[in-house]
């Protein structure tokens, strides 16, 4: 699913080159997004109507609902924020001011202001 909600991105924030960020996202200013990052508030059902499948769920969902906005989560990233190389940033999380996530992490959770959080999916590792 490719959301069309809104982006913002902050004064002094880079980023770099084949990075990919959909749906509704919010980047701080002077933030540091590394090559091949990928952040994405949307996502696919495939539990909503488990015997079926996930197109078909997909199907079901707009003709309920109209359209696929309600699986759109929100995501946050604080000022001076470094996303290294590879991470991925999953639906509804929010990344706390000063915080670093290390290359090739899955971020699932939210991670808290000033904290080194790396892995897969990604932990606490550290602070700054």
């Amino acid at each position: 699913m490719e959301s069309s909600k809104k982006i913002t991105i902050g004064a002094g924030t880079t980023v770099q080159r084949r990075a990919t960020i959909n749906g509704s996202v919010s980047i701080g200013s002077g933030c540091i997004i590394a090559p091949n990052v990928f952040i994405s508030s949307g996502t696919h059902p495939f539990r909503v109507y488990p015997e079926k499948t996930i197109r078909e769920q997909e199907r079901l969902i707009v003709e309920e609902r109209g359209d696929l906005s309600s699986l759109d989560r929100p995501i946050s990233i604080g000022d001076d924020c470094w996303l290294g190389v590879n991470v991925v940033i999953c639906p509804g999380v929010n990344i706390g001011r000063g915080s670093v996530v290390g290359a090739n992490s899955v971020v699932l959770k939210d991670i808290p202001e000033n904290t080194v959080c790396a892995g897969v999916p990604a932990n606490i590792v550290g602070s700054r």
